[in-house]
Formats: C-alpha cells, sequence, structure tokens
C-alpha cells in the first residue's frame, strides 16, 4: 500500500479499517507519510489500528498529535499484559473504536 492509498475506499459494507504498523522517528522523515497519517485519522467512517513508541527522551510531535486526540484508544503494550489483549482491542475495532 502506497501512502497516498493509507485511506482508500472501503470495498465492503461497514468501517473499513487501516493499520499502521508503526508511526515512529524513522517514518516522521517523510512528509507524504505524515501527510497519509492525518489523512487517515481524519476520515470518517475508517478505523485506525496503528502503533506508536511509548513517550521516551525527546517528544515526536506526530505521535503525541495521535496519543492526545480525543477519538483515540492508546492500548499499553507490556510483557505482562500482551497476551491479553487481543479481546479488548478486537472489542474496540468492532464497536467502531469506542
Amino acid at each position: 500500500m502506497k501512502y497516498g492509498d493509507m485511506a482508500g475506499s472501503s470495498s465492503g459494507p461497514g468501517p473499513s479499517v487501516c493499520v499502521i504498523d508503526e508511526v515512529g522517528k524513522m517514518e516522521l522523515f517523510s512528509q507524504p507519510f505524515i501527510q497519509a497519517v492525518r489523512r487517515t485519522l481524519s476520515t470518517p467512517g475508517t478505523i485506525v489500528l496503528g502503533t506508536i513508541p511509548i513517550p521516551k527522551g525527546r517528544p515526536l510531535a506526530l505521535v503525541e498529535e495521535i496519543r492526545t486526540r480525543k477519538d483515540i484508544k492508546v492500548f499499553s503494550v507490556t510483557k505482562e499484559n500482551r497476551n491479553h489483549l487481543l479481546p479488548e482491542i478486537v472489542a474496540c475495532v468492532q464497536s467502531g473504536g469506542k
């Protein structure tokens, strides 16, 4: 999938789901990537399932922008909970991200 295709149209009923493997330091060197992420997050009817790094050191602007959005649910993944989060994440996606 190209960056410009992130918020592509859905071919089936219901919301479309976009998976972004990582929004991290290296990805933020690409303006097209940043624009595509923002556009995707703002697309009505699109559920985004992505990964962002835990805060440490100097904040990454786009990561903090994502983390603080009111329409974002952040799951913190740890060694202790990583094997038990899947049902909660699936329920969140199925409910439209609420």
